[in-house]
């Protein structure tokens, strides 16, 4: 990490304003109402934090589209611009009268402003939206990596011992078994990696009151979450959960017709548990729900978790407001962001494809 280049705090609060300016501005270009929800934290700088709200056409329709970024804080960033662009180029059209359209600009803005993948109880949002007064779910294959996962120290020579890990780890049991083992959560060690909370968050409270606003009325909801740093670089993979009979996944194969299915929560699946789509599901009884996330590559699987892990050691041992700091901040950005133009290009013209899609199938 010698050599690489930083981004400093007022860098970072910079970025975020930024892209929240550019994502209000292109809102009311477009003639879409607002709303935002303050955070009660602040980011870098002291920036105020807001979840931002942004909605249009026939409030009174039965059809609801949404499209959501930065439940992962930093991924955000692809996340808003792909927003900012379906606003500038009235993807989804004020004019509609049988739709009603939403977006929901970083739903973790603490980890958005603060190039976090977790918000700012350490938790990852997408294994948050569990019911914490029954049992949770123990991830096994966690306690395997959770030592080297959870340095309390970082420096080159450990970066190095962590990517032969896992880069043997990746040769023995493949790229599903360890992305379960990894990405599965936990919920037994508040300060590791992939941690799930042990009550609803700020973040997730948030939404669901956003998700009963959007929903009134509604019989027919789909929602697209963007995503990034699983994939090759620039693609733009659909996924969800469920099973093949299900309507809703006939519908989703109707509407993109490729579309990655993995096996549901009550599967056992750890990978199922906590995530945002099937909590929305499970809050809209009787309507017919379809939630998917629409996920980009970046980097090498390795290369991703290694900035996980280096930022989770700067939270809980080191300063952030540093050299090592500002090296680690930057490592999260090219890990969960595409400084590629053509590939942010391409990442545009593939959610384009996707909104459009949805929308037309109403």
């Amino acid at each position: 990490m010698g050599d690489q280049i930083m981004i400093d705090l007022a860098e970072m609060a910079e970025r975020c304003r930024n892209a929240r300016d550019l994502f209000l501005s292109n809102a009311r270009l477009a003639k879409w109402e607002i709303y935002s929800i303050p955070h009660p934290l602040q980011g870098p700088c002291e920036i105020d934090l807001f979840t931002d709200v942004a909605y249009c056409g026939n409030i009174e329709s039965t059809n609801l589209l949404m499209v959501s970024s930065g439940t992962h804080g930093i991924e955000g960033y692809l996340g808003s611009e792909i927003q900012s662009r379906l606003l500038a180029d009235d993807v989804m059209a004020v004019g509609r009268a049988d739709r009603h359209a939403v977006m929901v600009h970083a739903v973790n803005p603490y980890g958005f402003a603060w190039h976090r993948r977790v918000n700012e109880d350490n938790v990852d949002l997408n294994r948050n939206f569990v019911d914490f007064d029954l049992p949770l779910a123990v991830n096994e294959g966690y306690e395997e990596f959770r030592s080297i996962l959870n340095p309390v120290e970082w420096d080159d020579e450990y970066e190095v011992k962590l990517k032969v890990e896992a880069a043997r780890a990746l040769e023995r049991m493949g790229l599903g078994a360890l992305f379960k083992a990894v990405s599965g959560g936990q919920y037994e060690h508040p300060s590791g990696v992939q941690y799930g909370g042990n009550a609803p968050t700020w973040s997730r409270r948030t939404m669901e009151d956003v998700w009963v606003r959007a929903m009134a009325g509604k019989h027919r909801v789909t929602q697209i979450d963007l995503h990034t740093g699983l994939g090759s670089p620039g693609e733009g993979v659909l996924m969800t959960y469920g099973t093949e009979e299900q309507s809703r996944i006939k519908r989703a194969r109707a509407m993109w017709q490729e579309i990655l299915v993995s096996p549901p929560a009550d599967t056992g699946d750890v990978l199922a548990k906590g995530v945002l789509g099937p909590h929305l599901e499970s809050l809209a009884s009787g309507r017919d729900v379809l939630a998917v996330v629409l996920e980009y590559g970046t980097k090498d699987p390795v290369e991703v978790l290694c900035a996980i892990v280096a930022d989770n050691w700067l939270h809980h041992h080191a300063e952030v407001d540093s050299e090592r700091g500002a090296q680690i901040k930057q490592l999260m950005l090219d890990a969960f962001y595409l400084d590629d133009i053509p590939l942010r290009e391409k990442a545009y013209r593939r959610a384009k494809e996707v909104v459009i899609a949805a929308d037309a199938a109403g």
